[in-house]
């Protein structure tokens, strides 16, 4: 939900942001919204960043979804440094409430109580072009049915002049418009981005992974299965442990593949590249970029 209404009150607001709900950045940024706290109607989720370290919470799969392709891609070939999750719209709000008309502010209170309400943005990203200069995007994720409610439509409203008083680029993402299958061949790879976590050392990931590419490129014309299972067999290491070198190599983007199409085990290796970290993203994150 865009907004922040269930019980709330000024105290109850002043103490929120005392705690440091909606406040701090990378590892410290606390989200204003949690799956603890608010109830939701969709499926909520709790994901450890790639880019921040931290616990993610989201509340819908659509958040989900678009989170996992923030993860993985850039925006308009800019690298994404930070992800803030239902990030408040309290710095500053009192300086746009001059440009509002009456039927717009009331979406700022409660109607029977007449306590504020605070709206709340489902992203806040931060960028960084090639010459490390810093700027920042806002996305609202909602489901498009939802686009139909005129109080809906009047919160984004005044979430789009907030944004614009601040410079900020705004949008809203439907769930039309999250690709499904990329987000789920995120999801597929993304727990296996620190192999740390597994208790593999270091000097063991340099070897898993060395060894894993070696196989991938000596047997083209195998499925992704087989090698896998070859390696598990060749290093007597536990069983599923190459599928996890896998993933991770796919999480890292030392290997790539179409992630447009499903991820499947069958798919020969001869169909998988062997890229650098920092090579140009295909159409897959030109798709991304566009939202």
């Amino acid at each position: 939900m865009p907004v922040l209404k269930h019980e709330q009150t000024a105290k109850k607001l002043a103490s929120l942001l005392e705690q440091g709900y909606g406040q701090g950045e990378g590892k410290d940024y606390k989200p204003f919204l949690d799956v603890i706290r608010v109830p939701s109607k969709g499926r909520v989720s709790r994901i450890k960043g790639w880019k921040t370290n931290r616990v993610h919470h989201f509340l819908s799969d659509s958040e989900t979804r678009y989170f996992y392709l923030l993860e993985y891609g850039e925006f308009g070939g800019f690298r994404i440094l930070e992800v803030r999750e239902h990030y408040p719209l309290i710095e500053g709000m009192n300086e746009i409430l001059p440009t509002l008309d009456e039927q717009l502010i009331k979406r700022l209170f409660n109607q029977k109580s007449g306590e504020p309400m605070v709206l709340v943005t489902t992203f806040l990203i931060t960028l960084q072009n090639a010459d490390g200069d810093i700027s920042y995007y806002a996305r609202s994720v909602k489901d498009y049915r939802q686009l139909e409610n005129s109080q809906v439509i009047e919160r984004f409203e005044v979430m789009n002049r907030y944004w614009k008083f601040r410079g900020i680029d705004y949008g809203i993402i439907t769930n039309k418009e999250i690709p499904i299958v990329p987000a789920k061949n995120i999801e597929f790879i993304h727990s296996a981005y620190h192999l740390d976590e597994y208790g593999i050392k270091d000097e063991e990931q340099l070897m898993y992974k060395d060894y894993l590419l070696k196989l991938i490129a000596n047997f083209q014309d195998s499925p992704v299965k087989e090698v896998v299972n070859r390696f598990d067999n060749q290093l007597n290491t536990e069983n599923g442990t190459g599928l996890l070198i896998y993933k991770h190599l796919l999480a890292r983007k030392i290997l790539k593949i179409n992630m447009n199409k499903p991820i499947s085990l069958e798919q020969s290796c001869s169909e998988i590249s062997f890229v650098d970290r920092g090579e140009d993203m295909d159409a897959f994150y030109q798709h991304v970029n566009s939202m």
